[in-house]
């Protein structure tokens, strides 16, 4: 018996099986792909989103999409690098516990939770602004942004409030003209100024060079059907996103206590109300 010869003749056996395997798998899922941005498909979907009261306002996505994967992590700060960029160093801090710090100097207030997310108050009660148009309270957003150091070039405002004589302002972080979820800075503004930012930030270390396939948005669409809180809402935006959970690292109850991770691409699904869901491919 020819053990040698037997051995190559499983070993490329084993190859061309290998190689079917891998043409077959990548042919269901092109297939897939490919039925899910059909018109006849979206138009399904649509129809079973309105069975639900799930109204479109925008359309669907056909376009198949890949986006790379990105490394994050939240930004940081400590209370002494805090007090600097908004006291000038003459705040008062305190530490009620291991995980909160409390900065204070006058009217304003900042309670940093786990050096990550940083809420800012201030209780002053002088009117200082003729706030007349949203573009007047971003401009009073950014400045306040630019005084405390902090970089506007990865910013795009995602919804807006106008409630009376206040202004709510909600910034999402952007690289590479994609929205990467979930991070916020979020503004109160009236005549009287910024009355509050609550901020909890991602900075993009690095982007992967292989791409990774979304899926369909049609399909993607079709996990709303289970979702009862979106019922009775309409779809104002779909569009591709780079999506960090960090209850995938088990941080279910805060996810400050998060350090870093990878942010898959997904779809970023806003209604009209100004809420937002996130449909992953995993």
């Amino acid at each position: 018996m020819d053990w040698k010869k037997i051995k190559k003749i499983l070993i490329i056996a084993l190859l061309v099986a290998n190689a079917i395997l891998f043409f077959y798998t990548n042919y269901t899922n092109f297939r897939l792909r490919n039925e899910s941005t059909t018109r006849d498909f979206v138009n399904k979907v649509t129809e079973l989103l309105s069975e639900k009261n799930i109204k479109l306002d925008t359309k669907i996505p056909r376009k198949i999409k890949k986006l790379p994967s990105v490394l994050v992590s939240f930004e940081t700060s400590t209370e002494e690098d805090i007090n600097d960029r908004y006291f000038k160093g003459k705040g008062q801090i305190e530490r009620p516990s291991t995980d909160l710090a409390e900065i204070s100097c006058g009217s304003e207030y900042i309670n940093l939770v786990n050096g990550r997310r940083a809420f800012y108050e201030n209780r002053i009660k002088e009117n200082k602004y003729k706030i007349d148009s949203l573009e007047e309270a971003q401009n009073i957003a950014q400045k306040f942004l630019l005084d405390k150091k902090y970089d506007t070039r990865d910013i795009y405002l995602s919804y807006y409030k106008i409630d009376g004589d206040k202004y709510i302002l909600n910034y999402t972080k952007i690289f590479d003209s994609t929205p990467v979820e979930s991070s916020y800075t979020n503004f109160v503004i009236d005549s009287r100024g910024v009355m509050s930012m609550d901020r909890l930030w991602l900075n993009v270390m690095e982007k992967s060079d292989q791409k990774i396939y979304l899926v369909p948005a049609s399909r993607a669409l079709l996990t709303l059907l289970d979702k009862t809180d979106y019922y009775n809402k309409t779809i104002e935006k779909i569009m591709p996103c780079f999506y960090f959970n960090p209850e995938d690292q088990g941080y279910i109850e805060d996810i400050t206590r998060a350090v870093n991770g990878r942010a898959i691409p997904a779809w970023k699904v806003k209604f009209t109300d100004g809420e937002y869901t996130v449909l992953s491919n995993y």
